[in-house]
């Protein structure tokens, strides 16, 4: 107790304070004992505070006393609660905090109406940022680790702020390693505990992450960790929440009165975060640290008045100004695709319907294209947790007219197709798991004549690709050019001969020019081409072949030629065109840099795309 006693407060004044420990000044019971508010006068000022007075037979004792004042004693941070003393005489051990207005946040989380969308997302990023110091900030090669993390030890202030209380149960461990363990019975709160970390008694901070993902459920879906009143499936949140984020049904599971104020884009930060916080491998869980970032993220885009719009990618096939031959299917929001039904012969694709559903209520489109119809009809029926992550088709003619003679849709669980005839002309569309797939779109007349793909992201931009090799290279290999904001690409400079060597890029910004590191050509190249854009010359498209390497260097899967395709020109081909086509066309406006892997080629190659808002 050295060091402290400047802390200690006479057990007269905490008498005089709360009443006696009357009746009157009881607010709550907790695992330590019974919490009475009073006023105490503190170098020289009243202040209200909470005053916690220790019942041992509840289960915690001198140990958990003792660690309360280390912890608070030591570590000052706004999220944390303040330890404005304590009292250890007359047989009485007694926490003195500054008082919490509100309370502990288990009161409100099941009552929408009193705590709005928009505080349930402050309440969250002010908890993640007391935890994350914590766990990383306290001081040089140590970290707490809380143990107890629930919403019951969530303090709410004046404002509404988070205030992280209740450390008896926290252990210190050691930062100076890449995983921070310790052995040590399981303890914490059903409901809220690691199942890891109660199968094995092996505490890690993946540990406390978890425990916090389940609060951040309880903030979503407006309920506790456990609800006895629930005998099924519903009982206990994580598992519940865990298996609605698989099948995309999370909106299920969410109050009306809470959803109905979600922007989307926020809400999907939101879920992912609690969801991750709860993955069974501790490995895969995030830091708290990324835990603050996303969470602001999702904050940020609830408050703002911009709305994220949608990235167009495509379209392959025949292009079409005319009305009457576009078509366009976009996913509402909380809906979620179930099923395509593709109408197709030998040689090309009639028709395309989607399916979606929402809260069990399934939503048809109109048929898009199809007159007359093929002589097949399949239908993709898709999991509830399969999301489409790319799609694969070729490019054919009928008549003398471009149109799409076969489509894949690749998804997180296996691959849809071909459907149609495959041709030599073929095109191949990823994305990132940053962006999701909202709905397709193209033109169709008898046939579909082209396709084009919705993708939504919740970054600035989207990650689109890449084309080329897909085997896993060291760091060393990554490159990456982003266009800085309001940066206008300048100049390309392009190492080439039989394939594509390196890339470099210049930018200008109110006259002052930037250029990037080379990527790629780490032995050289035969020929160096410049290409320089106009002011007002902006790509949007790149066309390339992927092929193997030859000479000294054989046998490497690399981009052997490559176009850029800007709204005045076409600059290319370099390199040799031969091997796999692909051609990425996206919207004028979009196109935010490249990136890919490299050595003493270009391996492989992807573009940046930025999301519109509105």
């Amino acid at each position: 107790m050295e060091g402290v006693q400047h802390l200690k407060i006479p057990l007269a004044e905490i008498k005089l304070a709360t009443n006696n420990f009357g009746a009157e000044n009881y607010i709550a019971r907790g695992g330590f004992g019974k919490v009475y508010i009073g006023k105490l006068t503190v170098q020289g000022q009243q202040i209200t505070v909470a005053v916690k007075r220790l019942d041992p037979s509840l289960g915690q004792g001198k140990h958990e006393f003792l660690m309360e004042i280390q912890m608070l004693s030591c570590y000052r941070h706004k999220n944390l609660v303040c330890l404005v003393g304590f009292c250890d005489e007359g047989g009485e051990k007694i926490l003195v905090y500054e008082h919490a207005k509100h309370g502990s946040l288990d009161r409100y989380v099941s009552d929408p109406t009193k705590l709005s969308w928009l505080q349930r997302l402050q309440i969250s990023v002010g908890a993640a940022r007391g935890f994350n110091y914590l766990h990383h900030d306290v001081g040089p090669q140590h970290r707490v680790l809380h143990r107890d993390i629930k919403s019951s030890n969530i303090l709410l202030n004046e404002n509404w702020e988070a205030r992280v209380s209740d450390f008896g149960l926290s252990k210190i461990g050691p930062s100076n390693v890449e995983f921070t363990f310790l052995v040590t019975n399981a303890c914490g709160t059903m409901g809220y505990i690691d199942p890891e970390y109660f199968k094995t008694d092996i505490l890690t901070k993946e540990s406390d992450v978890y425990s916090f993902g389940v609060v951040l459920f309880e903030l979503l879906c407006g309920r506790l960790a456990i609800v006895n009143k629930y005998q099924d499936e519903r009982r206990v949140l994580a598992s519940l929440a865990k298996r609605c984020y698989k099948e995309n049904r999370v909106h299920d599971i969410i109050p009306p009165d809470l959803i109905n104020q979600m922007k989307v884009d926020s809400l999907n930060v939101y879920s992912t975060v609690a969801y991750r916080c709860l993955l069974d491998n501790r490995t895969e869980r995030p830091t708290m640290g990324w835990i603050v970032e996303r969470l602001e993220k999702a904050l940020e885009l609830q408050t703002s008045s911009k709305l994220r719009g949608f990235i167009r990618v495509g379209t392959w096939g025949k292009r079409s100004e005319d009305p009457e031959h576009k078509w366009s299917f976009e996913l509402e929001n909380y809906h979620n695709l179930v099923k395509i039904t593709i109408d197709y012969d030998d040689d090309v694709l009639y028709s395309l319907i989607f399916t979606s559903e929402s809260s069990g209520v399934l939503h048809t489109s109109d048929k898009l294209g199809g007159s007359p119809d093929g002589i097949n009809v399949s239908e993709i029926t898709f999991e509830a947790d399969e999301k489409i992550i790319g799609i694969n088709g070729t490019v054919g003619t009928r008549d003398g007219h471009a149109m799409i003679s076969s489509l894949s849709f690749k998804t997180s669980k296996r691959t849809h197709g071909p459907f149609g005839r495959v041709t030599e002309k073929g095109f191949y569309v990823p994305w990132e798991k940053e962006g999701w797939l909202v709905g397709f779109y193209g033109t169709a007349t008898s046939y579909i004549n082209s396709i084009g793909v919705y993708l939504k992201t919740t970054e600035e931009m989207i990650k689109v690709g890449t084309w080329g090799s897909k085997e896993p290279l060291g760091p060393q290999n990554v490159w990456s050019f982003e266009l800085e904001k309001n940066h206008h690409l300048k100049k390309l400079e392009i190492g080439h001969g039989d394939l594509i060597y390196s890339l470099m890029f210049t930018t200008q910004y109110r006259g002052v020019t930037t250029t990037s590191k080379k990527a790629g050509g780490w032995n050289g190249a035969e020929k160096v081409t410049e290409v320089n854009f106009d002011w007002d010359e902006e790509i949007n498209a790149i066309d390339g072949t992927i092929a193997l390497s030859r000479g000294k260097y054989a046998g490497y899967t690399v981009i052997s030629s490559i176009s850029f395709v800007t709204n005045k020109r076409t600059h290319g081909p370099f390199g040799q065109v031969r091997g796999t086509h692909f051609l990425v066309p996206w919207d004028d406006g979009s196109f935010a840099g490249f990136h890919g892997r490299c050595g003493y080629y270009i391996d492989s190659i992807g573009v940046y795309l930025k999301s519109t808002t509105t």
